[in-house]
């Protein structure tokens, strides 16, 4: 994303830096584990059975410093001129016959070779993206080319996870629950907890339905969350404050996984979550999306194949319950259609994410706003109430379907929002930005006001 150092929006363009990971399989899920450690680790899942940890080189750090006019990488200025000071590879090597990106120059010494005989010249050299990012000329002429994105901007790997026994289906992080309010569920010492990784994989059977929690840093499994589901879970989701953990699927049942240890307890013996409430049929088809709400983790949404979405609120027990199981239970608070219609009946609700601060309204106060992506590949923006008073008849109202020719053309798969920056948080009203990927192939980047 780059303005150009011009306030005006019509300047700002979208461009790729990177592609850090070329695989063998097909890529089926993304998540990002950012944090002061390490800014720009990212977890991804293929059809195959370990998760693959990726950092980024000093190749797409200096392109993105010198593209972003020097406050690359994030809203804490100066991250990319640290990052650079960390011991970091130049870029990464794919060896011919294997699937993992190497860091040694020795495994890719052969390629660089090749790539080197067929530039020809200086002038053609100072094009790659480490030579661009230290040369003065405009930056239209720095972004890197096909070439260049296919084989000089790979990203190490730093970590392989193992445990799952069949393919890779879903993964979310604590990380990316929380970053819509950066600073709202931190501590006094402004530290981020230990980012957990949750995963799943396709299954058929209550053993490989099972969802994994990681601790990426010291690559290892903390917790294997058995019994919630009997077939594939598709949808994961933590609550921003990091106490549940949501997940359902293709058995329709959505279960919420609770925190047992409060932040600062050093007792490790008891289990990280367990299975605190379930809704056996939640939906009458497969869900494919669940999403907390970024500034209530109390509120969860819920999008399936039967094309319908339910807006749920989380109630805890009393205290002297919450150290069980079923030590909260859940109410179901909306439920409604998207205007989108397959013939005579709603179209399958494939994606769904709630924008990351709320939407002020004088009759109902503040609102959470819902993206909601259908498999016709359309995108709805939807209002919904944050508290329903006994008696009332307040229910989620339609604000917006977007344009038909700016969305997609085949089943939204991802709709994510950009993160609010720490001095954006409170700006009214404000353009936020909204992306979205689909089965045809796209991604869609839009500006929603709020």
């Amino acid at each position: 994303n780059n303005n150009n150092n011009n306030n005006n929006n019509n300047n700002k363009i979208w461009i790729e830096l990177a592609r850090p990971q070329v695989h063998g399989y097909d890529l089926t899920t993304l998540t990002s584990i950012s944090t002061k450690a390490h800014p720009y680790w990212m977890v991804s899942g293929a059809d195959e059975k370990e998760l693959r940890v990726f950092d980024a080189p000093k190749t797409t750090l200096r392109m993105l410093q010198a593209i972003g006019g020097g406050n690359a990488g994030g809203s804490e200025k100066g991250k990319t001129n640290d990052s650079l000071s960390v011991e970091r590879v130049e870029r990464a090597y794919i060896p011919s016959l294997g699937l993992s990106n190497k860091a040694e120059a020795a495994d890719g010494a052969e390629e660089e070779e090749e790539i080197m005989a067929t530039k020809g010249s200086k002038e053609e050299q100072d094009d790659t993206p480490a030579a661009a990012a230290t040369t003065t000329i405009p930056h239209e002429q720095k972004l890197p080319s096909e070439r260049d994105l296919g084989v000089l901007s790979l990203w190490p790997e730093v970590r392989k996870l193992y445990g799952h026994n069949t393919e890779l289906f879903c993964l979310t992080s604590t990380v990316t629950a929380r970053t819509a309010l950066p600073a709202s569920y931190r501590g006094d010492d402004g530290d981020d907890d230990v980012a957990i990784v949750a995963s799943s994989a396709k299954a058929r059977d209550v053993e490989n339905a099972s969802i994994r929690l990681w601790d990426v840093e010291q690559g290892t499994c903390l917790q294997i969350l058995k019994g919630g589901h009997r077939s594939t879970v598709a949808a994961l989701s933590f609550s921003p404050n990091g106490q549940y953990l949501s997940s359902s699927g293709k058995d329709r049942r959505l279960c919420i996984w609770r925190r047992n240890t409060a932040k600062g307890d050093d007792d490790h013996s008891s289990p990280l979550f367990s299975l605190a409430t379930a809704v056996d049929s939640a939906h009458k088809r497969i869900v494919w999306s669940v999403h907390f709400c970024p500034f209530d983790s109390t509120i969860l949404a819920s999008g399936s194949r039967d094309g319908c979405i339910k807006i749920w609120k989380i109630l805890e027990a009393p205290q002297e319950q919450t150290s069980q199981e079923n030590s909260c239970t859940i109410e179901e608070l909306y439920s409604f259609e998207p205007c989108a219609r397959a013939g005579k009946k709603a179209d399958s609700v494939t994606a769904l994410s709630f924008a990351p601060k709320p939407r002020k309204t004088q009759q109902q106060g503040d609102s959470a706003v819902l993206a909601i992506g259908v498999e016709s590949g359309l995108i709805e923006l939807w209002q919904v109430p944050l508290v329903r008073e006994a008696g009332s008849v307040d229910c989620c109202s339609v604000l917006e379907c977007l344009p038909i020719d700016t969305c997609h053309a085949s089943s939204v798969t991802k709709l994510a929002w950009k993160p609010l920056r720490e001095e954006e948080a409170n700006n009214e009203p404000q353009l936020i930005t909204l992306a979205s990927s689909s089965m045809d192939y796209g991604c869609r980047i839009f500006e929603v006001k709020l």
